[in-house]
């Protein structure tokens, strides 16, 4: 080949367009209805997860999702082992560990307990002689976090901690309102079950980069943008609700 058609060859390799290496995103596995496994399909799926892929589509990124248990997600994050994962509490602790954008949606954090619990409250200290059921590695609200409760935080999945609600093993349990309700309906248990109370917060929920990706954040704040402005994150919303 002749310097002239290497050169050629050089200046259309220049004009072609390069392609974004695709990234490696990260979510819980058992978070339904917002991320889990579909079990016909076998491909990662929920509310949450339509919304990351339609950020995604929206900024030309290309990506694979894959699902992991919720402390392997934040480990993985931590060792920049993925590119981003979903969908966090903006916390005062996550916002200081993680770069966080959105929120790509409001959930409501609830408590929930037996026909039988606890009647009421009024602060969460009038909670003190139950045993409160957290999810290990989730945060919750600010206050609740730092409430001094009996709380058994043995559960690895929402499911887990519904189950264990069911079973007496707790006598209250933290979690997303519509989460909650959806699994006590997959169990068969709606009826045995009530949400305790007030909310106790609506709760933004984020998708988490390594502090230092500034320039992937912003393309995904601005894919976010984008949905937003075209009715697309509505769509999603509406679909799920």
């Amino acid at each position: 080949m002749s310097l002239a058609h290497l050169g050629l060859l050089g200046l259309l390799l220049m004009a072609m367009p390069v392609l974004a290496a695709p990234w490696v995103v990260a979510s819980d596995e058992a978070f339904p209805p917002y991320a889990y496994l579909d079990q016909k399909t076998r491909q990662p799926a929920g509310m949450d997860t339509e919304i990351v892929r339609a950020v995604l589509e929206a900024a030309s990124q290309p990506y694979q999702i894959q699902l992991y248990p919720w402390e392997r997600v934040k480990k993985m994050l931590d060792f920049k082992q993925v590119d981003m994962a979903y969908q966090f509490v903006g916390t005062p602790e996550r916002m200081e560990k993680y770069r966080l954008v959105g929120p790509i949606r409001n959930g409501v954090t609830v408590l929930m307990t037996r026909r039988d619990g606890p009647a009421d409250y009024q602060t969460l200290e009038d909670l003190s002689p139950y045993i409160v059921g957290t999810v290990l590695g989730f945060s919750y609200t600010e206050t609740f976090d730092k409430a001094t409760l009996k709380k058994d935080a043995g559960a690895t999945s929402p499911l887990q901690l519904v189950q264990k609600l069911i079973a007496r093993r707790v006598d209250v349990i933290i979690g997303d309102k519509a989460q909650l309700l959806y699994l006590a309906r997959e169990l068969g248990a709606d009826k045995d079950l009530r949400i305790l109370g007030q909310p106790l917060a609506e709760v933004p929920r984020y998708v988490g980069f390594p502090k230092d990706e500034v320039i992937k954040a912003q393309r995904f704040a601005d894919g976010l943008e984008k949905i937003r402005r075209d009715g697309t994150l509505d769509k999603i919303l509406s679909k799920w609700q």
